[in-house]
């Protein structure tokens, strides 16, 4: 069944739409590639599609496509193929407009039916940008969503770095064949996903990075997660397809307002202008989701006899400039762990305070 799904991957000549629905008319790959050429003219396929169809001239690609699959299996590593009719095909993924055929993936495909937030930007970010999107991945893994992107340089892989480095796995789609890393600086980057999360394409393996793929894959990251945040974007930025694709997909988007002088502020402040939610904090997001949409061991209970300066001051008095655990403070400020989280970012977005392996401390001040 896998290879004659990879046959039909490799068909050329016939949109993903048409072959879904032939898949839909036929039931199987293989009742549609042993099909007569009588039983398929009630669909509108080019008669050289139709011939190329019958005599599987594709064939030799797609058992080289199933090597490539088992060459991957046979170092330990998750690997397959998941048409857009199994029931392990991402429920959101199939929601959207022009879904694809199916995915590959390396890793835990499971991951893919998680509650996902999307987080992306520019390729040429600035340090804080870089620090922006690594905070925020870890803080939305904290609270049990798991970050999705392109594995793109940049915001893509601070972000993918921000869930890796908290162990916590992440998902990344990309916009090339299965076993074709790209960037090749990502090279670590993505064995560490492939362990420890999932990498998705809807490309046959080999296929090399093309221009036209990226926008292409940027509705997958969009279409598999809730809401999509743009950290860093200029006004010609991939990112501004996949917020855009997000929104007509009816998910959220969200942007991180910055300085009006930076280049890669702009494409967020146009989303913002457009109707994207200003980001200064996690809480921002987790308002703007629905509640059907927020991971279960989110506790929402706030305090209401303390403003957002209240318990800002009452969590840097906690922590020490020794490591403090986080269990132990949101066991002594008796709030939420959101509350905790969204204080402890803007902390340490304000430089205040740092994270370690074993919790979160103070910096040093100027008059220390």
């Amino acid at each position: 069944m896998l290879l004659e799904w990879l046959e039909l991957v490799r068909l050329p000549g016939i949109s993903t739409a048409q072959k879904r629905a032939l898949i839909e008319h036929y039931q199987t790959p293989s009742k549609l590639l042993n099909a007569s050429v009588q039983s398929l003219e009630k669909f509108k396929i080019f008669s050289g599609s139709k011939k190329r169809l019958i005599n599987r001239s594709f064939k030799k690609q797609a058992a080289e496509d199933f090597q490539t699959l088992e060459k991957i299996s046979s170092r330990g590593l998750l690997c397959g193929f998941i048409p857009f009719n199994h029931p392990e095909f991402p429920y959101l993924l199939n929601q959207i407009p022009a879904p694809p055929l199916g995915i590959f993936h390396i890793g835990d495909h499971k991951l893919l039916d998680t509650d996902q937030i999307a987080i992306v930007g520019s390729r040429n970010a600035s340090p804080a940008g870089l620090k922006t999107a690594r905070a925020f991945s870890r803080e939305l893994s904290l609270l049990g969503f798991t970050i999705t992107s392109g594995m793109a340089a940049g915001i893509d892989t601070a972000a993918h770095e921000g869930a890796l480095d908290s162990t916590f796995p992440t998902a990344a789609v990309m916009g090339t064949g299965i076993d074709q890393i790209y960037p090749r600086s990502n090279a670590d980057l993505y064995q560490r996903m492939a362990s420890n999360g999932v990498i998705i394409t809807e490309f046959a393996p080999g296929t090399a990075p093309q221009r036209s793929h990226f926008p292409q894959r940027n509705r997958i990251i969009s279409g598999l997660s809730h809401g999509t945040l743009v950290v860093e974007a200029g006004l010609q930025s991939g990112s501004l397809i996949t917020a855009r694709l997000a929104g007509e997909q009816g998910r959220e988007v969200f942007a991180i307002p910055g300085s009006i002088h930076m280049p890669t502020s702009r494409g967020c402040h146009r989303l913002i202008r457009d109707g994207a939610k200003l980001v200064e904090g996690i809480d921002d997001i987790i308002e703007e989701l629905s509640t059907s949409r927020i991971p279960r061991a989110v506790d929402h209970s706030r305090p209401e006899a303390l403003a957002d300066t209240q318990c800002d001051i009452l969590i840097y008095k906690l922590i020490d400039y020794a490591p403090t655990p986080l269990e132990y403070l949101i066991q002594e400020s008796e709030m939420s762990a959101q509350m905790v989280l969204s204080q402890l970012l803007e902390l340490e977005l304000g430089g205040k305070i740092a994270q370690t392996p074993d919790g979160y401390q103070k910096l040093p001040t100027p008059q220390d």
